[in-house]
């Protein structure tokens, strides 16, 4: 007891002959100190997007092209998202892009995600008619022709949310390319690169409608890349004035 006394009052007296120094110490920690917690607290402010979809345009959809490739029928998949994104993380980001994968019936991706990582641009604004009324759904990297915008949201700070509709189209494919299905339901993943790099998941169940189904929320489903494709070959041509053109963006289709 007596030693301990002893070098409390040696380190009093140290202090008190070297207040200068220790003032300067003390204060070097004290910047040290706040740094270092400083980090910390940029570390830990991070991103996170909560992905959900909404009703309405949200659906699978897979339609024969008519075509031959290896002695195989072909079919084209196309596939809709209505999401609604929130960003409940501690740091403002903005949307890099948005992929969908699913399950097909190949080997490899029974247990795999197969990703459409392009999103596609849709000929037509999604719509449905309810009664005499017409709803419009708004598109979340597209700028739609019935519903204008002057820019998409896809920057969200702390607590802010986004939704509209995403746009997917398979290049054409035959035999089991397409979303494994069971009781007219598919499973799809949702990823989500932020302009950190970050992933952001969700698995969501969505319908499998049929062509007729799906062309009721949009006439154009299904014929972008084929469009498109078309618009090639004629070169220079004016698509509105091809034969081949594709279906009216109707309101009441």
């Amino acid at each position: 007891m007596d030693s301990l006394i002893h070098i409390a009052s040696s380190v009093k007296d140290w202090a008190n002959k070297n207040a200068g120094f220790v003032a300067i110490l003390l204060f070097l920690v004290t910047l040290l100190l706040g740094w270092v917690s400083g980090i910390f607290r940029s570390l830990r402010r991070k991103p996170k997007i909560i992905i959900n979809s909404l009703p309405g345009p949200t659906f699978c959809c897979t339609l024969p092209t008519g075509r031959i490739s290896e002695g195989h029928e072909t079919h084209l998949t196309a596939i809709a998202l209505y999401l609604d994104l929130a960003n409940v993380g501690s740091a403002p980001t903005s949307i890099s892009s948005i992929h969908v994968g699913y399950h097909n019936y190949s080997l490899k991706y029974t247990f795999l995600w197969y990703w459409l990582k392009e999103q596609t641009i849709a000929l037509c604004d999604f719509h449905v008619t309810i009664g005499e009324n017409v709803k419009v759904y708004p598109f979340l990297t597209q700028i739609g022709q019935l519903l204008p915008q002057k820019s998409n949201k896809t920057y969200l700070r702390e607590g802010e949310g986004t939704n509209g509709v995403v746009y997917f189209e398979q290049p054409e494919s035959w035999g089991g390319w397409l979303p494994r299905s069971k009781n007219g339901i598919t499973r799809l993943k949702i990823r989500i690169i932020d302009s950190y790099g970050h992933k952001h998941y969700r698995a969501l169940n969505i319908p499998i409608l049929s062509i007729e189904e799906a062309r009721k929320y949009n006439p154009a489903i299904g014929q972008t890349r084929e469009s498109m494709s078309k618009e090639d070959s004629q070169g220079t041509e004016d698509p509105n004035n091809s034969p081949n053109k594709h279906a009216p963006c109707s309101r009441n289709s």
